[in-house]
């Protein structure tokens, strides 16, 4: 008679969120024991990752097998067991050498038979390709989402997840902490108190403590605490990761100068900001003739001028490249001359946000009416399906007539109650308004601002800027298209409505930052 082990696993980690937890798997496999009458001889549980080998439960577990103190095992899925091809493997060795007689499963049917063992590494293999593609997923999601300027994940002290006015998931001040921690910073700075005596004043005086969550936080800071936040970029607008400098669109607490003097009050001096992102435009630019990167490179000449040179990369070596290097400023001048065709003076941002505000008066005017037409429309949807529905019933039409009128009345009643949804919301307005204000101050900007303003005036209004024979070629993004093109509309409110239908259409993502306004003062 066989013996076996039960075997619950649940990881704390995400690609875990969907499976039932230890407790449920528990009960689950009491009813399956009750049911077949098994053997047991212990029940192991653990807390642990299968995305690599390496737990001590289930190696334990294997040892015990291969000793002879049971010969099955039951748990709730094979993902259960493994997810990496070493814990897998393992397996079906055991099954090979006859160690492991059965296993057992509530969710899979298992024989100890040549075709058995091949399902059971398909299945293996399959929970292995599953956490492969959605660790490869979470990679690429937080990729876009710091080159888009937000930080993946919980930002640190002082900052909090939030959302948007248009809903979308952003990085917002802590109300209650962000000012505490921007306090310390300006004492930091001030050179006349040790990173000791701002702990000290963080804790008691201050009483600055970590956002409680569900098991931690609520806690004073520790010291690696505090020379964590002090040594982090995050505070400065920039996010780090693998040693690379990406320029966010939080709100920064100081700097970068500041950023930089507070490293050197550290002793951080000898310790350097990488240069990966020092040039404003790498990344962003390709070759007009490999397709290759466009990078950057500092020079000094001669007389002890410095100057910055944009060139491919040439890492196609099966497309030789002789498209030559551009200075950074030429560069910049033909910027200036696209930014040019979507720019609106003071006169046109007035009008252009004047009309922002009078479609919102309409709509808000319009909203009831609007509303009781599309309930009317929805209620007659809903009535010629049920009466679609009776005459097929009665063999009044065909199966090919009922499916093609029932899609286009479903399609109809989804457009509805979408439409219905977005009545009288001014999701559109805000980035309407940031559009306009944008064109106004991404000239100023680009010619007075750092290299993280310069970066994203490219990046939000340029779509696959291209280098060639030293010329640059930019075609607008949308919403921009419609700023380019507006002399062709007859007043502001066409152009408004125009940019609203943009922002308003599903599936629009595009979010427009908001530049300071043009003074380098303010």
């Amino acid at each position: 008679m066989n013996c076996y082990f039960t075997y619950c696993r649940k990881s704390s980690e995400d690609e875990d969120h969907q499976i039932l937890s230890i407790e449920s798997q528990r009960q689950e496999l009491r009813k399956y024991i009750e049911r077949e009458k098994l053997q047991i001889v212990a029940d192991l549980e653990e807390a642990r990752s299968a995305k690599t080998p390496g737990r001590q439960v289930f190696n334990e577990m294997l040892r015990r097998i291969e000793r002879g103190d049971a010969n099955g095992i039951l748990t709730w899925h094979p993902d259960r067991l493994a997810r990496n091809a070493l814990d897998g493997g393992q397996i079906i060795h055991l099954l090979d050498t006859a160690k492991l007689a059965d296993l057992r499963f509530p969710t899979y049917t298992f024989e100890n038979t040549s075709q058995g063992k091949f399902m059971l590494a398909i299945m293996f293999g399959q929970s292995k390709y599953y956490i492969d593609a959605l660790s490869e997923n979470v990679r690429r999601g937080n990729r876009t989402k710091r080159e888009k300027g937000w930080l993946p994940g919980q930002p640190p002290i002082g900052y909090l997840n939030g959302r948007s006015d248009s809903g979308d998931k952003i990085i917002i001040p802590d109300a209650i902490r962000f000012p505490l921690l921007k306090k310390l910073w300006n004492m930091l700075l001030s050179g006349i108190y040790s990173v000791p005596q701002l702990l000290e004043i963080a804790t008691n005086e201050m009483g600055l403590r970590t956002p409680r969550k569900k098991r931690i936080g609520g806690n004073p800071l520790s010291v690696s605490g505090i020379y964590r936040a002090f040594s982090n970029p995050f505070y400065a607008g920039y996010i780090l990761h693998d040693n690379q400098w990406f320029p966010a669109r939080h709100e920064p607490m100081i700097t970068l100068e500041q950023f930089e003097k507070a490293q050197q009050l550290l002793g951080k001096a000898n310790k350097p900001r990488p240069q990966n992102h020092a040039f404003a435009y790498t990344g962003l630019i390709r070759c007009g003739a490999c397709g290759c990167s466009i990078t950057a490179e500092h020079k000094i000449n001669r007389h002890g001028s410095h100057y910055i040179y944009y060139h491919c990369t040439r890492k196609k070596r099966a497309t030789p490249c002789h498209e030559k290097c551009i200075e950074e400023k030429r560069l910049e001048r033909q910027i200036l001359v696209f930014l040019k065709t979507i720019y609106l003076d003071e006169r046109e941002v007035d009008k252009a946000l004047e009309a922002v505000e009078a479609e919102r008066v309409k709509d808000r005017a319009t909203g009831g009416a609007m509303r009781q037409a599309i309930e009317g429309a929805l209620e007659r949807c809903i009535r010629d399906l049920d009466n679609l529905t009776k005459l097929r019933y009665r063999d009044l039409i065909t199966d090919e007539e009922f499916v093609g009128q029932r899609s286009e009345l479903t399609q109809e009643q989804l457009k509805l109650k979408k439409r219905m949804e977005q009545l009288g919301t001014d999701q559109w307005i805000e980035p309407a308004r940031n559009l306009f204000l944008f064109s106004n101050r991404a000239v100023f900007w680009l010619a007075h601002g750092g290299v993280a303003e310069k970066r994203l005036i490219l990046n939000t209004v340029g779509s696959n800027p291209t280098l060639a024979a030293k010329e640059i070629n930019i075609s607008a993004r949308n919403p921009f298209l419609v700023l380019q093109r507006r002399g062709a509309f007859c007043n502001w409110s066409a152009v408004v409505n125009e940019v609203r239908t943009y922002f308003s259409k599903e599936g629009s993502t595009d979010q427009i930052p908001l530049l300071h306004p043009t003074s380098i003062a303010a």
